[in-house]
């Protein structure tokens, strides 16, 4: 399918090799007769309103297209005429439209090469059918670069072809007119209903990439490309096409379903074309759409996971892959037959590379066959095509390295130098070649091109790009607002609620330790006991002894004050004036409470701050806030001031506030250890035990003092985003930063 030569390649190609047995320098090709291969089909399509021919090779499944002068020099080639002879009859012909004398050469020359033609004294080309779909005489070369590139092997199944075969004759009434209407109705109807449970169904994505998922995220996305590519082979067979071969291809050591419906190009309606292109994402729309109704309509948790796992992996995959016009996937031909472009990569290709001779080297002897809007939108496809294939190289090759450490960057590398390194090669020869007959044309496409290497490499590793430095932030309470238990002991008694109002003093809870009363009654006998000994070594004029008794009675006072201290504390008493706020308050009533522990919150409206939660690539553009404004803007887009007020100097992998870690639904991405090795009460201010929440990146804090206006309008608990100025950084400095994040969390994760 994607094995189609352009008509300007059909006139103007001179590559591969010359299957002949004779010295292709030594013959005059203008009184060669030459005979078109007897097992070649020709049928006639019109492309863009031009009429053009499709030349098929059914031995090895190769498509090529003509144009209309094209092929009336090659219908005159009967073996009998030779090639002077042909071209003076099509001149005779079509006049000033028939191709030139060194155009008929040319074109014969490619026949030949191409296997579509044979000299008259000599044997018709002899086949082998490829399982690659490629032609037999291809060089070694191509068949190592398309066969062995490590984030690349295609693996034809032996037999596949035939069971889709058998398999299309009982299912071919998945594509009849009803069954295409009430599938397009379904899978609209199931994409409102998941509109409307949007935020739900995004909140329940975050466990689908968790690591203990993979494996059934990995037969998932295997189970639907399988049925997906069995839409295509249905859809073929139903239009009058067959599957040629069928398999599994490896990308990045992941397993995917392939097929063969390049016979679509049989096809003369462009429209059963798209039907077929589009046939494995509506049967995959289809499946997702009846996941959609079990994940809504299901009660059972297990089974409403796994329906997640359908509609998210059909979604992403139909989204980034097959609906990507930009990868020779099912949305790159709905789009080629779209435009009534068939070769669309191959003019794209030739665009960009004779926009880069034009500028580079000032060669514009190439000119288009597509006119008006389609020459303009090809162009621009093959410049997003370009950036596309750098951007997936990239992107492979990250993460590669990433899931496969030291294995993945030898991986990349050479799947890098599978990408680019043939074509860099072809690059270097044809300078090479070029410079035996222009030399200046090299000179000066070496000249601009290192000006324009320069110029590239200082945008990407030099010049700085603008960005808001975004953290988040969360409103929380003065901690000083905080009623901690100053004595543990049991809560025995409660006089107020949540909601209540106290003033300041007000008695507020009763703690019950009797030890501790206990131990400050027997310290007072202890001083009353020691005082009496100390009378009589004073009158008994004992000085040593009264040195040691006044050491004892000062040590007493000192415990005692201190034990004394601890159980005036079990009186809990309010330290300001406001409104109670605690969750669930009388639940721990009677329960036994330790010293440190948040009891209670009293606080008035304007008794709040903000926290924020800095990552470490952040914290030298925040510390520049120091006492300036920041602007705070909620889930809505609304504004709001406050003032940095501090930042701590030291960073801590400690989440600060509950409402920021991700299993709270925040953005920041803990782990959860199974014990925690010190205990913060810095870390609970009226909130959960959070112990045992770790960052996967140690961050700062910092606080920020909010007006009392502010304050009273923000609700506490309330998530926002801090925008801190702006942050100067390159390209390349940005992306090594988050490569080595993401390197961070991957080695986080795995521990």
């Amino acid at each position: 399918m994607d094995r189609f030569s352009s008509p300007v390649e059909f006139a103007a190609s001179l590559v591969g090799r010359v299957t002949m047995q004779r010295d292709p320098g030594t013959i005059d090709w203008q009184q060669q007769p030459i005979r078109i291969a007897a097992d070649v089909k020709v049928w006639p399509v019109r492309e863009t309103g031009e009429p053009i021919y499709r030349i098929e090779i059914p031995a090895t499944h190769q498509f090529f297209r003509v144009g209309l002068s094209e092929y009336t020099f090659l219908s005159a080639l009967d073996g009998h005429r030779t090639i002077a002879q042909a071209c003076g009859l099509v001149t005779a012909k079509m006049g000033r439209a028939a191709p030139s004398s060194s155009q008929c050469e040319s074109i014969a020359r490619w026949l030949i090469d191409h296997r579509l033609a044979h000299f008259a004294d000599a044997p018709p080309p002899r086949r082998e059918r490829s399982h690659h779909g490629t032609p037999a005489d291809n060089s070694s070369p191509k068949s190592f670069w398309t066969r062995w590139n490590p984030f690349w092997i295609k693996m034809p199944v032996p037999g596949a072809s035939g069971l889709l075969q058998h398999l299309s004759r009982g299912l071919g009434f998945l594509f009849s007119t009803p069954i295409l209407i009430v599938g397009t109705l379904l899978i609209t109807a199931a994409l409102v209903a998941l509109a409307s449970r949007q935020s739900k169904f995004i909140a329940g994505a975050s466990s689908i990439f968790d690591p203990s998922n993979w494996v059934w995220l990995l037969f998932t996305a295997i189970g639907l490309k399988l049925i997906h590519e069995v839409g295509h082979a249905i859809a073929c067979h139903r239009a009058g096409g067959s599957v040629r071969e069928a398999g599994l291809v490896w990308v990045l050591m992941t397993p995917l379903a392939y097929v063969d419906v390049s016979s679509c190009w049989r096809l003369p309606s462009r429209w059963s074309r798209i039907g077929v292109a589009a046939a494995g994402m509506f049967i995959e729309g289809i499946v997702a759409s009846i996941a959609i109704a079990g994940w809504i309509l299901s009660e059972d948790e297990m089974f409403r996971w796994w329906c997640h796992h359908v509609i998210l992996t059909a979604g992403l995959s139909t989204i980034l892959f097959n609906a990507n016009v930009l990868m020779r996937f099912d949305g790159y031909f709905m789009l080629s037959d779209l435009m009534d472009v068939p070769n669309l990569t191959t003019e794209a290709n030739q665009s960009v590379r004779q926009f880069l001779r034009r500028w580079f080297l000032g060669d514009a002897s190439w000119h288009s066959t597509l006119t008006g809007w389609r020459r303009s939108a090809v162009f621009v496809y093959g410049w997003s095509a370009v950036a596309w294939r750098v951007l997936v190289c990239v992107s492979l090759a990250i993460a590669a390295s990433t899931m496969l450490g030291g294995a993945g960057i030898v991986l990349s590398v050479l799947g890098l130098w599978m990408w680019w390194g043939k074509p860099l090669v072809q690059f270097l020869q044809s300078m090479r070649n070029l410079w035996q007959t222009e030399p200046f044309q090299v000179c000066r496409g070496a000249v601009l091109g290192a000006i324009a290497i320069s110029v590239f490499g200082w945008m990407l590793f030099s010049m700085p790009i603008p960005s808001s430095v975004r953290v988040p932030v969360v409103v929380q309470y003065d901690p000083d607002s905080a009623i901690r238990v100053g004595a543990e002991g049991f809560l025995v008694a409660l006089n107020v609620d949540g909601g209540d109002r106290v003033e300041a003093g007000d008695l507020i809870a009763t703690i019950e330790n009797r030890e501790l009363k206990q131990r400050v009654a027997e310290l007072k006998i202890a001083q009353k006991q020691n005082d009496i000994r100390l009378r009589k070594a004073i009158e008994s004029r004992e000085e040593s002894e009264r040195l040691i008794l006044l050491d004892n009675r000062q040590a007493i006072i000192d415990k005692l004050a201190t034990l004394q201290t601890l159980s005036d504390q079990l009186n809990v008493v309010a330290s300001r004036t406001g409104v109670v706020i605690a969750d669930d308050l009388r639940s721990k009533l009677n329960t036994y409470v330790h010293e440190g522990d948040v009891l209670m919150i009293v606080a008035a409206d304007t008794d709040k701050e903000v926290l924020a939660v800095i990552n470490q690539s952040q914290v030298d553009d925040v510390r520049k806030q120091i006492g300036q404004p920041v602007r705070l803007v909620a889930p809505g887009r609304q504004t709001f001031w406050a003032t940095l007020d501090q930042l701590q100097p030291r960073a801590s992998d400690r989440v600060p506030n509950a409402s920021l870690a991700a299993t709270h639904g925040g953005p920041l991405v803990v782990r959860v250890d199974d014990a925690s090795d010190d205990s913060s009460n810095d870390d609970r201010l009226g909130e959960e035990m959070i112990d045992n929440m770790r960052l996967l990146q140690p961050h700062f804090r910092g606080v920020l003092k909010l007006p009392h206006e502010e304050a009273q309008r923000l609700p506490a608990g309330l998530r926002l985003e801090a925008h801190f100025g702006w942050h100067q950084a390159s390209v390349a400095k940005r992306a090594r930063l988050w490569f080595q994040d993401a390197l961070a969390r991957a080695s986080q994760e795995n521990r």
